[in-house]
């Protein structure tokens, strides 16, 4: 786990450390960064799957494993064209 209250170093620490597993030869073996953020009602996740290049947002509600599905939606329209969003909403699988 990589903490960093500056968010702008933060990502950049995590890609650094992705890039250099990948030199490394451990490229196959990575799944995913995750980035927690506090939501109003529930934390908010933002994870990046190394395998498809592509963001996706994760809010669980905590509830028997349910997770706020309006909530990633709303998310996801809103920074689309900010982050290369997961359009497959089936790989959009929590952690």
């Amino acid at each position: 786990m990589i903490e960093d209250p500056d968010f702008e170093d933060l990502v950049t620490t995590v890609h650094l450390v992705g890039s250099e597993l990948q030199a490394r030869g451990f490229g196959p073996q990575l799944l995913a960064a995750i980035f927690k953020f506090e939501g109003a009602k529930h934390p908010v996740f933002w994870i990046y799957g190394y395998k498809r290049g592509a963001f996706w947002p994760f809010i669980p509600t905590g509830k028997d494993g349910a997770r706020d599905n309006a909530e990633e939606l709303e998310l996801k329209a809103k920074l689309e064209h900010e982050l290369p969003i997961e359009q497959d909403l089936s790989r959009w699988f929590g952690m």
